[in-house]
C-alpha cells in the first residue's frame, strides 16, 4: 500500500513537472564543447549482482554532417555511419552510476534532446520506478520522452545500427511513432505512463522492442531494431506482454487507431482482401445494474478497398459482406486484447477510470475491489464499419 501511495504521489509530481517544462524559460546555458549531448538512454540491472548499468548514445556534432552525407559504416553492411559514440557507466544505484559519468569523461551529460528512455528486461522484472523516477529529477529531462522496455538488454538496443539514421535513437524514436500511426503497437511518453501510474485501476503498458537478424537479397544477414509487442505492468513491475493482434484490440479499444489496413478473407473464397483504415473511433460506455458492471464498447471505422482478386462483381451485396468480415476482424482482434488482459487481471484499456467518471457515488466502493470485479465484467463489443471506397473497378476483370 505504501508503494502504491508513493506511485501515485510521483506521478503527480510529473504532472507539476510537465507544467514547470512548459512555463519555464532560458535560465541556463551550455556550452557544446563541454557537454555530452544525449539521444538515448538505456537502463538495465545485472540479476547476479545488482549492478546498474546506464547506457548513453550521445551525439558527435562534428560527424552529424558527414555521416549525413553518405559515408558508409561495415557493420551495417553498407549503412550509413552513425554519428553517435556509447558510453557505460555502472554504479550500485542509478544515481551513483550518473554520477560516475563525470570521473570517467571531460564532458557533463546534457539531456535537453534526449528522445527516449530504454529499460531492460530484468529493470522491468524488478520494477521500473525507480528508473523513471531518477529520469524525472534530471533537471533538463522532459515528459514526452518516449519510454520502451527491450525485449533483453537496453544496452544492446542503445549499441545496435541497421544503417538507417546517424543517430541511432532518433530513428527508433520514428519507428516508434510510426508504429503508432499505423494502429501496430502504441507509443507512451513518461507523463503518458506517469498518468497510468496515477490510476488507481488502469495497468500501464509500454512498447516492447528487440533485435532481429534479416537477410538482405543477396544474402547478406543483419540486425534490425524492430519493435514486437506491448508489455503489460501491475503497477511498475511487468507481468506480461500483448503480441501485435492483442496489441492492435487495445488500440480500437482506447481510441488509439490513425490508419492502417485490415486483411479479411473474401466472400467469394477468392482469397484474401486489404481495406486501408481512413477514419476511426470508439466510446466506452458502462453500466452499473443492481451491483453488475456492463462495459459496451463501440466501435465506428470507415475504410476503402485496396484490394479484391475476386471474381464476383461488386455490387451492394458484396460490399456488404465485406463490411461483416472487417466488422467480425476487428471484434476478433478486441476479444483477443480483452482475453489476454483478463489472463493477466490487467485493466489496459481503461474500463475502470470509465466507471469512475460515470458512477463517482459508487466508487469509492468500488475501486478498492477492481482487481476482482474486473474478473467479471460483462463486456459488449459492437462494431460498425463502412467502406467508401472500392476504386474506380466495378466489374471484375477475370469473371466467373
Amino acid at each position: 500500500m505504501k508503494k502504491k501511495k508513493q506511485l501515485r504521489m510521483f506521478a503527480v509530481a510529473m504532472l507539476l513537472t510537465s507544467l514547470s517544462a512548459f512555463i519555464s524559460g532560458c535560465w541556463d546555458s551550455h556550452d557544446l564543447n563541454k557537454s555530452a549531448i544525449t539521444a538515448g538512454i538505456g537502463f538495465d540491472i545485472d540479476p547476479k549482482t545488482g549492478e546498474h548499468l546506464i547506457t548513453y548514445q550521445t551525439i558527435i556534432p562534428s560527424k552529424v554532417k558527414s555521416s549525413s552525407a553518405g559515408s558508409s559504416d561495415e557493420q551495417t553492411g553498407g549503412g550509413i555511419a552513425p554519428a553517435v559514440n556509447l558510453d557505460h557507466l555502472k554504479g550500485t544505484t542509478w544515481l551513483e552510476a550518473l554520477g560516475n559519468y563525470g570521473t570517467q569523461e571531460n564532458r557533463s551529460v546534457f539531456f535537453s534532446h534526449n528522445q527516449l528512455d530504454i529499460m531492460g528486461k530484468e529493470v522491468a522484472k524488478q520494477g521500473v520506478y525507480p528508473v523513471i523516477e531518477h529520469a524525472a529529477r534530471i533537471t533538463q529531462s522532459r515528459p514526452n520522452n518516449l519510454l520502451l522496455i527491450a525485449q533483453d538488454k537496453a544496452s544492446d538496443i542503445m549499441a545496435a545500427r541497421d544503417g538507417m539514421d546517424v543517430i541511432p535513437a532518433i530513428g527508433i524514436a520514428n519507428e516508434v511513432k510510426q508504429s503508432a500511426e499505423f494502429s501496430k503497437f502504441p507509443a507512451v511518453t513518461r507523463l503518458e505512463f506517469a498518468n497510468r501510474l496515477m490510476s488507481k485501476t488502469t495497468a500501464p503498458i509500454l512498447p516492447i522492442i528487440g533485435i532481429f537478424e534479416e537477410t538482405a537479397p543477396e544474402g547478406k544477414t543483419f540486425n534490425k531494431v524492430r519493435i514486437k509487442g506491448t508489455a503489460v505492468f501491475k503497477w511498475d513491475k511487468m507481468v506480461g506482454e500483448l503480441n501485435e493482434q492483442e496489441s492492435r484490440g487495445l488500440l480500437w479499444v482506447t481510441n488509439k487507431i490513425k490508419k492502417g489496413f485490415v486483411v479479411i478473407d473474401a466472400p467469394d473464397g477468392s482469397g484474401k482482401a486489404s481495406l486501408t483504415i481512413t477514419q476511426a473511433k470508439s466510446k466506452i460506455i458502462p453500466q452499473l445494474t443492481d451491483g453488475k458492471i456492463t462495459i459496451n464498447v463501440v466501435i465506428e471505422e470507415q475504410g476503402d478497398l485496396i484490394e479484391y482478386k475476386g471474381s464476383k462483381d461488386m455490387d451492394v451485396i458484396l460490399l456488404k459482406q465485406f463490411e461483416e468480415r472487417q466488422d467480425e476482424a476487428i471484434q476478433n482482434e478486441v476479444m483477443a486484447a480483452l482475453n489476454k488482459s483478463l489472463a493477466l487481471n490487467a485493466d489496459v484499456f481503461g474500463f475502470g477510470e470509465a466507471v469512475h467518471r460515470k458512477y463517482k457515488k459508487e466508487w469509492q466502493d468500488i475501486s478498492s475491489r477492481w482487481d476482482e470485479i474486473y474478473l467479471d465484467i460483462e463486456v459488449a463489443i459492437q462494431v460498425k464499419t463502412h467502406i467508401n471506397e472500392t476504386g474506380d473497378i466495378s466489374k471484375a476483370i477475370i469473371p466467373q
